[in-house]
């Protein structure tokens, strides 16, 4: 549902506006989260999850296409400070979540989640008119949209970002199983996603000056390298405790990853098609590269790898897309001008 959802939602909030996307999005998410609850059959929760990617999944691009704007017009803030948030919210959300399931139960989390969503909704409401819904009463061109697709640079940095989201998703959604495969309780897997919260914050909030002073591909390099070092740790350490401290490279390899993937395809997209760029970024790492990330870790993992396997094979997968990046990814210019205040 991502990877249909997010390039179609992102040429439309670039057309109708931020505002309106966020409102209708994030109300029709918040009511599809209670629909878990009344779950009979597996077909009811194949319909109700469709239903709910299909308004959830357009937030998150948006919500960056919100930050890099207010960017451009408030120097006093960058992608990676405003992005300090969704950290934040992962680093509680993910102590909650263990202490919920282990005393109470799964169902809560729902509710909960629709509680969120619909703050959300009622946030949105004070969002101002964007820029974006000046271009779309000046119609919009779509000759600069074919211009997005076809972009070869564009293209390459999402066939990379595809391969590490491949790669990397064994570790997003199956980082429990490798946690209780090792002897782990529900409260440390949460205390682990907890402590992947926490390390990102420092790298948000420095991201900035960090591009600026290395550059988006070096910074991208060793993002992607700190990415393999991380999967081939989790392949050799068996204590579930001895795990945690692997968490502390989650904000190298995934804050300050996302941060640099996003100033990347900010500078290959025009202004217009913001958004648009910004889903297709979200499409090949959430989409495309979770579909075939989930059925290649299931795929072995049905085949009878643990998961410590798996990550040790995504890990040379990894490493190829570091090789891939240094020798054919063009450099930016004007990096430092761009991204810091």
């Amino acid at each position: 549902m991502m990877f249909v959802v997010q390039p179609l939602y992102g040429m439309i909030a670039d057309n109708i506006g931020y505002k309106k996307t966020m409102l209708v999005s994030s109300f029709f998410a918040s009511i599809s989260y209670l629909g878990y609850l009344y779950v009979q059959h597996f077909g009811w929760l194949i319909f109700i999850t469709v239903f709910m990617s299909l308004f959830y999944n357009t937030i998150q691009p948006v919500m960056d296409s919100l930050s890099l704007r207010l960017v451009r017009t408030d120097k006093r803030f960058s992608y990676g400070s405003l992005r300090i948030a969704g950290a934040a919210g992962w680093a509680i959300t993910g102590i909650i979540t263990g202490q919920v399931i282990d005393s109470i139960n799964i169902n809560m989390l729902f509710v909960v989640s629709a509680i969120s969503m619909f703050l959300v909704f009622m946030f949105s409401w004070f969002l101002q008119n964007t820029v974006a819904q000046e271009i779309a009463d000046n119609e919009t061109s779509f000759k600069d949209f074919k211009k997005v697709i076809t972009n070869r640079s564009l293209l390459f940095l999402l066939l990379c970002v595809f391969l590490v989201s491949a790669s990397a998703t064994t570790i997003w959604n199956f980082y429990s199983i490798y946690m209780k495969e090792n002897g782990a309780s529900a409260s440390l897997v949460g205390l682990g996603l907890s402590l992947q919260g926490l390390c990102e914050l420092p790298l948000f909030y420095f991201s900035a000056k960090i591009i600026a002073r290395f550059g988006l591909k070096p910074t991208l390099i060793v993002t992607v390298i700190a990415t393999t070092i991380r999967l081939l740790l989790y392949s050799v350490v068996k204590n579930p405790i001895a795990a945690i401290p692997i968490e502390m490279l989650h904000g190298l390899s995934w804050s300050l990853f996302w941060v640099a993937c996003v100033e990347f395809v900010n500078k290959l997209v025009n202004e217009k098609w913001m958004a648009t760029g910004q889903s297709l970024l979200y499409a090949a790492y959430f989409g495309a590269g979770a579909i075939v990330g989930n059925y290649w870790t299931g795929y072995l993992y049905d085949a009878h790898l643990k998961i410590a396997d798996i990550f040790r094979l995504n890990s040379g997968i990894v490493c190829i897309v570091a090789i891939m990046l240094f020798f054919f990814l063009k450099r930016t210019r004007n990096n430092a001008q761009t991204l810091v205040a």
